[in-house]
Order: structure tokens, then C-alpha cells, then sequence
């Protein structure tokens, strides 16, 4: 094995247990968090291919694609590429789309069980601090997590982000020590962007002085969020299931629903839900509907031509109409188990 890297002991990376013995795929951007996070999974010989999107936004980007083939070729790792061309509107929401997609069409196509992401402690901070000034919810603020799933079409996988509790200035000590080349997006230095404001004006200093107590906070919030709200949610071929509770618990189920599927529900989204009595369509993507016992959540997709002996059975089952559309017999049949 090649020499330690210095402080390469220092990190305490969450959910490596799930990354042994499995195909994982490291989201990469030749930056300050995914490269510390490519050496470190390196050094704990953990097997991982990576994949980079090129938004084409800046000068160096060309730059950063040249050194992740590098990284790949020396270290003999798959390299997944794909070229994105996005306008200013909304760049970010639209980034993300783009990202998961591309992630999740690899894992799907090529089985990896789980995306790796650099995510960190300053990303989580940020992301809390813009969620409380907008009147967010528990669910809302906490953010990610070091250990989620994620849905795409028939597949499930885990998102794993070991950095999660590492502060930002520790990557960057890190890189600094053992000389490892990567880039700085000099993006994040505008502050036009809400997340650059709160990075520059509050997230950065809290953590420098009071890391520990955030990171004991996060770990009570979630440990207290799981309490409140984790319910069992079944998934029979790409349609979830959850038994009716509160509107607030609901709403929280259909939230998870939604990000499993790749969708964020808005605020004014969810007032919407509440007032369809859980039986609605947001942005023609995400379809909802509800039957006495059960709240049925699944993607819009071509609808299943039914017979009309068939949609008796449908009715008879109780599957609500908004639903009844993307349930096949064998579907139905296994709807029927987990909800009598």
C-alpha cells in the first residue's frame, strides 16, 4: 500500500460500513470536497468509480475535467462524464436535477448500491441557516443526512456522505498537508447566491467557534426528528404506500416520498396538498391520492389501459383514482397484501 497521507487519521467518516465489499460511484468535481473525499476512500481501500458533470460555466471547468480523467487513469477508476449547458435562471435547482438524474441513470444501468457525495459540516450549517430564515420545518432545515435512500425508477439506493460531520477547514488542512491538487470555484464567492451570503457572513465563523455544539445539536434534531416522524413507507414497483396519521405526518411522509422520486415539495406545494385532502398532481410530476386507510404517492408516468372488469377491481380494492392509472395486476395484487 502507498504512503499515509498526513491526517489522513484525523476523519471521522460516517458510513463506510455500507461502502465494503459493494460497487460504489463518487460524485466528483475535481473541487476542495470531492477531491479530499477521493484520497481518503482511496487510503480505507474502499472500491469506487467516479462521475463529473461539466456545466461549462466557467473557464477552469475544462481544467477540472482533465484531472479527474488523470485521477481515474492513475488509480484505475471508471469515469462517468457528462456535458450540461445551463442558463443563470435558477441554475442551482436545475443543477441538481440535471446531477441526480445523470447519477442515478449510471447506478441504475451499471448497479452500484451507493452514491457517494462530499457534502460537509459548512454545507449542512449553510443549508439550515436558509431553511430557518424561510419559516422551514424540521424536516426542511435538517437537510441531508450521512445515510439516506434514494429512488429512481424501479432501483433503490443509498446516498452516503462520510464528510458529513468534517468540517470544511479541515479538507482544506488536509489537501494543504499532503499537496493534492484540486480547484476553487470561484463561484462561491458571489454573493448573489443565497448560500454564498450565509457561507461568508455567519455558517463559516459559527463553526469555527462552536463546532462541537452544532455537531451535537444535529445529531439531537435528527435523533428527535426520527422519534416524531419515521414511519414504515412501502414501495411496491415504484408506488408508495403509508398509513394515514396526521396532516403534519403525512405531509412529512409525502416529502420523503417526493425526494425519493427526485422532487422537492414547496411550501406553498404542501398547502396545496393539504387542501386537495391528500389527492392532487404537483407540477405534473409527482401524483397523490389517498383512500380512507392508505396515502398512495408515485411518479406521472404512461398510464396502464385498463379493461372495464379491471377498473372494478380497482374500485373494489380500494385504490384511489388518481392512482388506478399505474397499477398492473401483479402491482395490485401486492397492494392488496400490504394494505388489508
Amino acid at each position: 500500500m502507498a504512503r499515509q497521507l498526513r491526517g489522513f487519521e484525523n476523519f471521522n467518516l460516517l458510513g463506510l460500513e455500507k461502502l465494503s465489499g459493494v460497487k460504489n460511484l463518487l460524485g466528483f468535481s475535481a473541487q476542495v470536497d470531492s477531491t479530499c473525499l477521493f484520497y481518503l476512500l482511496k487510503e480505507r481501500e474502499i472500491d469506487f468509480d467516479i462521475a463529473i458533470i461539466n456545466y461549462q460555466t466557467r473557464a477552469q471547468s475544462k481544467d477540472e475535467l482533465k484531472l479527474a480523467k488523470k485521477l481515474a487513469k492513475k488509480f484505475d477508476k471508471k469515469i462517468f462524464i457528462k456535458n450540461a449547458k445551463l442558463l443563470d435562471s435558477n441554475f442551482e435547482c436545475r443543477a441538481r436535477d440535471i446531477r441526480f438524474k445523470f447519477f442515478s441513470k449510471i447506478i441504475k444501468k451499471y448497479n452500484y448500491s451507493n452514491l457517494i457525495l462530499a457534502n460537509q459540516l459548512n454545507d449542512r450549517l449553510e443549508w439550515f441557516l436558509i431553511q430557518i430564515t424561510k419559516g422551514s420545518g424540521i424536516n426542511s432545515a435538517l437537510g441531508f443526512s450521512a445515510i439516506s435512500k434514494y429512488f429512481y425508477k424501479d432501483k433503490f439506493y443509498n446516498i452516503i456522505r462520510p464528510l458529513s460531520n468534517t468540517p470544511r477547514n479541515d479538507i482544506e488542512v488536509f489537501l494543504k498537508q499532503n499537496k493534492i491538487k484540486h480547484f476553487k470555484d470561484k463561484s462561491n464567492k458571489d454573493e448573489k447566491y443565497l448560500r454564498n451570503f450565509f457561507r461568508k457572513k455567519y455558517a463559516n465563523s459559527l463553526i469555527k467557534h462552536f463546532k462541537n455544539g452544532i455537531l451535537k445539536s444535529f445529531s439531537y434534531m435528527q435523533s428527535e426528528y426520527d422519534a416524531l416522524y419515521q414511519s414504515e413507507i412501502l414501495n411496491v414497483d415504484s408506488i408508495f404506500v403509508f398509513k394515514k396519521k396526521s396532516d403534519l405526518l403525512n405531509l412529512n411522509n409525502i416529502s420523503l416520498c417526493a425526494k425519493r422520486l427526485g422532487y422537492v415539495v414547496s411550501k406553498p406545494q404542501r398547502d396545496e396538498i393539504i387542501k386537495s385532502q391528500f389527492s392532487c398532481i404537483i407540477a405534473s410530476k409527482i401524483v397523490i391520492d389517498s383512500s380512507d386507510d392508505f396515502v398512495f404517492i408515485t411518479e406521472s408516468r404512461e398510464k396502464i389501459k385498463h379493461s372495464k372488469a379491471f377498473r372494478e377491481n380497482l374500485r373494489v380494492a380500494n385504490i384511489p383514482p388518481k392512482i388506478r392509472p399505474f397499477v398492473d395486476i401483479e402491482i395490485l395484487a401486492k397492494l392488496k397484501i400490504l394494505t388489508n
